[in-house]
């Protein structure tokens, strides 16, 4: 069974160069690690408007990889936020980890051929 591509650069491709859609994928990965540790302190405090707020500002960035299934996870785990039910924050918060370290290698790969095909 083939792993689901977790984003697509159709977007990227259309506003510039490959060398411009790799310079956008390295700046998403570069920040990448940052979301993550600042999504766990904010779970880990319960700080619910934290969690609404970085849940907004990583959906901008996702979206301009049409990670779909990301922003679905995103927006379910907006809703649990607001609902105060933290078993199923918890649970969305895992799922949305576990793909974005997926995502993290896709773009890798991504980029490696990419720049392979220079």
């Amino acid at each position: 069974m083939r792993e689901e591509i977790l984003f697509n650069t159709v977007l990227l491709d259309e506003i510039g160069s490959k060398k411009s859609t790799v310079k956008v994928l390295e700046f998403y990965l570069e920040d990448s690690p940052k979301y993550l540790l600042d999504f766990e302190r904010l779970m880990f405090e319960k700080d619910m408007p934290g969690i609404i707020n970085k849940a907004h500002k990583l959906k901008s960035s996702l979206g301009m990889l049409k990670a779909e299934l990301l922003v679905s996870l995103l927006n379910q785990l907006e809703a649990a936020t607001k609902e105060l039910n933290f078993d199923k924050l918890q649970e969305l918060f895992d799922l949305l980890k576990a793909k974005l370290q997926l995502l993290d290698a896709q773009l890798l790969l991504q980029i490696k051929q990419i720049k392979d095909s220079y």
